[in-house]
């Protein structure tokens, strides 16, 4: 199966993955999974030819080995677990589980096998690896906290009240930056991204923007985020430099999940009310196409060779 730099696409409804050629803008091939799983997160661990996809109404995780087109491997874990990442330290795999308040860690090396269980915060969403250290950061929704757990160690080394709802983190290249994605329940104030610095855990600054962000990604060498809504399928392009939005960009959908290509030229964004991947030019701020693919997509990757 040639699967190297096509674009991964987890179809949460119709239980399926699909491929994507960023080439064509058209969906290569599909590879259906078992009835009932529900697939939604994805992540390719640096060069292996797996993937790895969580499987929220399964309370698991699969394995597909990418040559193949084949799930080598399913695992129990959480109840409800939705979003997934690599440290690149460990190499452990970390999974939130929305309804069980808990993070699954799963070691993959050799085999996957659950390594433990901790209990998060309620309602545990976005989270996210550092690049360089052994640290974890999960945005807990409904107890309104960031936790920031060893992956080494497996304990809580801070835990962040925020002013909101966090629903999203994203640590930046470099490190030193913690962005968290906040909304309000009440709509009374504006959604914003909360700035963090690891040097003592404090917020230092906050960008105000006009939708709810449910994924955070950094774009043009750390100059831009990349956010989307899925509350009004809308992309903020954020210059971080100067602290504004720069550029709305309309996806006319339900926006759930955000990758790009391997030159960071082009923004894919899954709609799961239409059943398609809008491909974008970000920098150009417009919609290029809509890419027709299984029902109700979700989470996205570029699968680098």
């Amino acid at each position: 199966m040639d699967w190297k730099n096509k674009i991964a696409v987890a179809n949460t409804g119709g239980n399926s993955i699909s491929f994507i050629d960023p080439r064509q803008s058209k969906e290569e091939y599909r590879i259906q999974l078992n009835s009932g799983t529900g697939p939604c997160d994805l992540i390719k661990p640096g060069y292996t030819s797996h993937l790895l996809i969580t499987q929220i109404y399964d309370n698991s995780l699969a394995c597909m080995d990418l040559n193949s087109g084949t799930i080598e491997k399913v695992l129990q874990v959480g109840c409800h677990p939705r979003y997934i990442t690599l440290c690149s330290i460990t190499h452990n795999v970390y999974i939130s589980n929305a309804d069980s308040d808990s993070i699954s860690i799963v070691g993959n090396k050799k085999n996957l096998k659950l390594i433990s269980q901790i209990p998060t915060g309620s309602m545990p969403q976005g989270i996210d690896c550092h690049p360089r250290l052994p640290v974890l950061a999960v945005a807990n929704m409904n107890s309104q906290d960031v936790w920031f757990i060893n992956t080494r160690e497996f304990n809580i080394i801070n835990m962040k009240r925020i002013d909101g709802y966090p629903t999203q983190v994203r640590f930046s290249r470099s490190g030193d930056i913690l962005y968290i994605g906040c909304y309000l329940h009440n709509g009374h104030s504006q959604s914003r991204i909360l700035m963090l610095t690891l040097d003592g855990y404090e917020i230092y600054g906050e960008i105000p923007i006009g939708c709810v962000p449910f994924q955070i990604i950094e774009a043009g060498d750390g100059k831009y985020l990349l956010v989307i809504s899925f509350e009004s399928g809308i992309m903020e392009v954020i210059n971080i430099f100067s602290g504004r939005v720069e550029k709305r960009i309309e996806m006319n959908s339900m926006a759930y999940g955000i990758a790009l290509d391997d030159k960071g030229r082009y923004a894919y964004v899954t709609n799961t009310k239409e059943n398609t991947v809008a491909a974008v030019d970000w920098k150009k701020g417009r919609k290029i196409t809509d890419i027709q693919v299984g029902k109700e997509p979700s989470g996205i990757v570029y699968l680098h060779a």
